[in-house]
């Protein structure tokens, strides 16, 4: 059992992992794009401004976190991190504050503890459990599928944080047939309804 210090300790430790997360996807964005180098970091840079890497972080924090709550703490601490970092440094640099943006990610924000909370239970065993490590699954999934017309890195990276995710979560090989039929379910439904459009525009 942690005590009020080390509650706080860990929260904080979160918040400046975001800090650090933010300012290198914008540090990142400032980087040229010649050469073989800057195709790579062009290509990271593509990835840190979609959601796929943010949803696969935030899942892993809130999974391994000690109880749902906290998990929901934790993850919500690490992107108002990441979001400070990110917005105060675009100003800093530009003198310029997207305001859309902005709005869009800290929608993402105020959802991400109910998230968070969801996914802390994905470890577990059932079919509630297995809904919840497929939500996240199944919402990279679905970003991610077009990879193999496309061949996107970006939607190659969704796929893979997919797959990780799959290994990672489900106990055993009967959760991870549970798990493998409601990602299947979300990613068809976030896909054919395309809600992610909805929610976070062309982030």
């Amino acid at each position: 059992m942690l005590n009020t210090k080390q509650k706080a300790t860990r929260i904080m430790l979160f918040f400046v992992l975001g800090i650090l997360s933010g300012f290198l996807a914008k540090y990142i964005d400032t980087i040229p794009s010649n050469g073989t180098i800057g195709s790579l970091i062009n290509i990271i840079s593509n990835i840190s401004s979609r959601i796929g890497i943010w949803v696969f972080i935030a899942s892993i924090i809130a999974a391994w976190s000690r109880t749902p709550k906290a998990g929901a703490i934790h993850v919500f601490a690490f992107f108002v991190g990441m979001l400070l970092a990110y917005y105060i440094y675009s100003m800093k640099l530009f003198n310029f504050f997207p305001t859309y943006y902005f709005i869009r990610w800290g929608l993402i924000a105020l959802l991400s503890p109910l998230a968070a909370y969801i996914v802390w239970f994905s470890k577990r065993n059932g079919w509630i459990s297995a809904l919840c490590a497929a939500l996240p699954i199944g919402l990279l999934v679905s970003e991610g599928y077009n990879f193999f017309y496309t061949f996107s890195p970006v939607s190659g990276f969704d796929l893979i944080a997919s797959i990780i995710l799959f290994c990672i979560l489900p106990k055993n090989k009967y959760q991870c047939l549970k798990v493998s039929i409601f990602t299947i379910l979300t990613s068809v439904f976030l896909s054919k309804f395309d809600l992610l459009s909805y929610i976070i525009g062309g982030l």
